[in-house]
């Protein structure tokens, strides 16, 4: 792994990391609209970046598009819980 794809996962994970703690912080204060707000801009840079990381490098999951035409790129790399 270079760096530049092992700094794209690090954010990755931070960013699914900020999802999941408001998600709980949500499930008790669900009216919180900053929380909200924090919470869909949050999903949609991590969205953007995880199809960034899946055309650059290597799916995430297997439903995610192959950055490679030729063959089938799930599962030809490490796994994204191997980093």
């Amino acid at each position: 792994m270079n760096a530049e794809q092992a700094a794209m996962m690090l954010k990755l994970q931070q960013l699914g990391f900020t999802l999941d703690d408001l998600q709980i912080y949500l499930d008790t204060h669900p009216y919180d609209g900053n929380a909200i707000e924090r919470y869909n801009a949050t999903a949609t840079e991590y969205q953007n970046l995880a199809a960034q990381y899946s055309t650059k490098f290597t799916p995430l999951s297997e439903d995610m598009p192959s950055n490679r035409e030729d063959e089938w790129a799930w599962g030809l790399d490490d796994y994204p819980w191997d980093f």
